[in-house]
């Protein structure tokens, strides 16, 4: 039963806002995703199931359907899987079903799902023509599945969903097609042999159709209402409930073949299969037979079921003969015997058969059974040396190795014995030391090698080269080492040793990195991987390593869990995780989500503080200087020092640039903005704020290449350009400079004479002119802070302290009015500790590759 107490699950890149539905698996979540859309995230909790390992199987089987829900529209696309094994449930997130009364007009506080459950409760009975509509696409739907050997188990009324208007099988509960059987689904839905085959599948679509056409319960079947429907309408009516009939039969042996014949029969096509003339029968009937119908056929199958019975017991339908003889066969975990085999499996269900035979590669044999002539399988087993699943296996040396998860492992740790002919064939000088191994009460003592980590991996190494070389390993297969814990005084620190063994009593090893050990076998398995994208043409990444664009095929990937990163300007960065399997392919699809983000080379109007950033280059430059606000947000998220203001400013002050900050105090601010706008998915992981550095500031304010590498070798040595121009004095209102109103009301010094800018103190950043570039007050209002030292420490020589460093501001200020201070060229070195109400900064953003 599921827990009253559980909180929302805490689902990656979502936000989990309420329950719009429930089952006795788990719950389907309301939630949105970082990019601002509405997701439904089916989560299913360990503690509901019984035992772990339906869990672990309905996990399994959920990766496996995830890759191919994207290519049927009968299918709700699945767009992530995932799990919490600390709290203890998987989930899936898929595209949020229509609302009922809105369509894709999606309110998230109102929303209720469009479901075929929901529809039937408002409107009775739905019109024939609608469910052959609605019936012929899931039907369609399932035969996808079962031609991927998956089923659905709980075809139903709550759990088929509207998209964009299209019916859709949802909430799967699917399980790989190989003979599990596991029961769930819902009374009256549930084929009378139970859930777990194509054909309780196509009973369960037929079930749901009778009740949305006739408004009856499931459990009235065959009863019909009478019809009201005349003409076209009154001919969809017979052909669906003909094809109800059919799919609805007691014995699966009475239904469609399969679920395309369903949708076939639907839709009025002929059948390619031998049920045409029984089909072109039932549909010459009239609507008042249909009843006298349903009730033979339940009656006919009764009897054609036991001819089948007394048929089943003496005829085989499946024969298994292999060269040499003795194979064991499997399905599963089930050993069926051993060949020459005689098998008598389910019609419609496919299994996959393991044959092993020690000294011999395995073979698979994947079959489904049909009613027609037996099949016969015979088969020349290939001998090989090298490890087979489930088999214990010998090495070159004459070691036993056991089957276990992920491979074999050697039955006892690694004796001396086997350890010296690695000795004797590297010239390896041994340091270490051999320990009596008692085996058991009747069995001859072991001794055991003790030695340091790195004879251990050059012993794995040697043997695996060894091994590799007289073909009982592959070039995939490889050994591990895994320690083997023991104490001397007789018992065994680990649950590997059973009863009765111990070692001599004796002094412990001084040195920790001493132990005896195991080996390992492992084999390296490939899968392949397509990456789909929506749109195409996205970049991948995988370890920082470009890999080509969407849609990508990797035909040869290492098995196990993969990660890749999709980027692509104007979208939010995507990160794709996957489970790669032996022989298969993982197909990932992920649905870009554009973004109001930055896209390099491209003018940025608001970044979350509502900054403008225009294009300079291989950086994005901001339009104007930090703002006061701007600033006192990251002192109110990380409880910096708050800045100094100009005296008279205070009223509106927010909207003018910070000032009174040190050169460390802006630089805190942009790795503060930086972390704040990667975890908003408006930056890519690598890009970051900073200063500008002293030539992107000369770029930005116009100035042709200078000579010289330092800020002091530059300093004014391009005469005659200013931020505004070639004039001199500025003509009016170019900048906030000293002017006339500043040298009354803030009683400046020195004034530009004759200059007048409307600003006796602080100017609001957005007030100012901007350059051709779209860039203000890089003329005046505050100097800034860049990222350049303002000269290169010479080498310090023995015992010369060290010299002090020092800082570079550009640009002029709002107490500016020298003619060489006002000089684009210009620099003003400044301990980077100074805090001055002259001082401020400015941020780039730069693109992380």
């Amino acid at each position: 039963m599921q827990s009253k107490s559980r909180t929302a699950p805490d689902i990656r890149d979502h936000e989990t806002l309420r329950i719009i539905g429930q089952g006795a698996f788990g719950e389907v979540w309301l939630a949105r995703s970082v990019t601002g859309v509405l997701r439904a995230v089916k989560v299913v909790w360990r503690e509901d199931y019984d035992r772990p390992d339906s869990f672990e199987r309905e996990f399994e089987a959920i990766k496996r359907f995830e890759p191919i829900s994207r290519r049927h529209e009968a299918l709700v696309p699945i767009l992530q899987v995932g799990r919490n094994d600390q709290e203890g449930f998987y989930y899936y997130v898929m595209e949020l079903a229509d609302d009922l009364e809105r369509g894709r007009d999606i309110q998230a506080e109102s929303y209720t799902p469009h479901t075929l459950g929901l529809q039937m409760k408002r409107e009775k009975c739905i019109p024939a023509g609608q469910c052959i509509k609605l019936g012929t696409t899931i039907a369609e739907g399932l035969d996808y599945l079962h031609r991927n050997q998956l089923i659905h188990r709980d075809v139903k009324p709550s759990n088929l969903i509207f998209i964009d208007g299209i019916c859709r099988l949802a909430d799967i509960g699917l399980v790989a097609l190989l003979g599990q059987r596991s029961f769930v689904g819902t009374e009256g839905f549930v084929a009378p042999e139970g859930p777990g085959t194509a054909a309780s599948d196509i009973f369960s679509l037929g079930m749901v159709l009778y009740e949305a056409s006739t408004g009856k319960d499931r459990l009235d079947f065959p009863d019909l209402p009478s019809c009201t429907e005349t003409g076209a309408s009154l001919e969809d009516w017979r052909r669906l409930q003909d094809v109800v009939c059919t799919a609805c039969a007691p014995k699966a042996k009475g239904r469609f073949i399969n679920a395309r014949e369903m949708a076939l029969a639907l839709r009025g096509e002929p059948l390619p299969s031998s049920r045409r003339l029984m089909w072109t029968w039932i549909a010459a009937g009239s609507v008042a037979l249909l009843l006298a119908v349903g009730f033979g056929m339940w009656l006919a199958q009764s009897r054609r079921a036991q001819t089948l019975v007394a048929m089943n017991n003496t005829v085989p339908r499946l024969k298994i003969v292999t060269s040499p003889p003795g194979a064991v066969v499997f399905a599963g975990e089930d050993q069926l015997g051993e060949t020459p085999l005689e098998l008598n499996p389910a019609e419609g269900v496919p299994v996959i058969y393991q044959l092993r035979l020690p000294g011999y590669k395995q073979v698979e044999i994947d079959h489904i059974a049909l009613d027609e002539k037996p099949a016969v399988f015979e088969l020349k087993l290939e001998p090989s040396k090298l490890p087979q699943k489930g088999e214990r296996w010998v090495n070159s040396l004459g070691m036993v190795f056991k089957p276990g998860p992920g491979g074999h492992i050697s039955a006892e740790p690694v004796e001396m014995k086997f350890f010296r002919r690695f000795l004797e064939a590297t010239g390896r000088s041994f340091e270490g030391k051999v320990v009596r191994f008692q085996r058991g009460k009747d069995q001859e003592s072991a001794y055991l090698v003790v030695v340091p980590d790195g004879d251990a991996e050059a012993f794995r190494y040697w043997l695996t080269d060894r091994d590799r070389s007289v073909a009982y390993l592959s070039q995939e297969h490889r050994y591990e080492v895994e320690p083997f814990y023991f104490v001397e005084s007789g018992q065994s620190a680990t649950d590997d040793m059973p009863d009765g063994r111990d070692t001599d009593k004796g002094e412990q090893s001084d040195d920790k990195n001493w132990r005896a050990f195991h080996l390992r076998v492992e084999r390296q398995t490939y899968g392949s991987v397509i990456v789909h994208s929506q749109p195409e043409k996205v970049r991948v990444f995988q370890h920082e390593q470009f890999l080509g664009e969407t849609p990508l095929e990797l035909p040869r990937v290492r098995t196990g869990p993969v990660e890749f990163e999709l980027r692509e300007e104007g979208f939010a960065d995507v990160v794709l995780e996957g489970e790669v399997r032996e022989g298969e392919q993982a197909e990932l699809f992920a649905d870009m989500q554009t973004r109001k983000a930055v896209t390099f080379g491209r003018q940025w109007k608001a970044n979350s503080l509502g900054m403008n950033l225009v294009p300079l280059g291989d950086v994005m430059f901001s339009a104007w200087e930090t703002r006061h606000r701007d600033f006192m947000e990251f002192c109110k998220a990380t409880q910096a020092r708050r800045p100094g203001r100009v005296d008279g400013t205070n009223k509106g002050g927010g909207t003018q640039p910070v000032v009174g900050v040190d050169r460390e105090e802006a630089r805190a601010f942009c790795a503060w903005l930086t972390e704040r706008e990667r975890n908003a998915g408006l930056i890519g992981a690598k890009d970051l704020y900073r200063l500008p550095t002293d030539e992107e500031w000369s770029r930005a304010v116009g100035l042709p290449l200078e000579r010289g590498t330092t800020p002091e070798e530059r300093n004014g040595r391009i005469r005659g350009i200013y931020p505004w121009g070639f004039e001199w004095p500025p003509p009016a209102d170019v900048d906030n400079l000293a002017d006339i109103n500043g040298a009354r009301k803030a009683s400046l010094d020195n004034a530009i004479p004759g200059y007048e800018d409307k600003f006796p103190f602080l100017a609001p950043v957005t007030a100012l002119p901007p350059n051709d570039r779209g860039i203000t007050g890089l003329g005046g209002n505050v100097s800034e802070w860049v990222e350049t030292d303002y000269t290169t420490a010479p080498p310090a020589k023995p015992d010369a302290p060290v010299p002090h460093t020092l800082g570079t501001t550009r640009g002029g200020n709002w107490r500016s009015s020298s003619q060489d201070e006002l000089l684009a060229s210009a620099r003003t070195p400044v301990p980077p500790e100074t805090r001055r109400n002259t001082i401020g900064f400015r941020v780039v953003l730069a693109h992380g590759k």
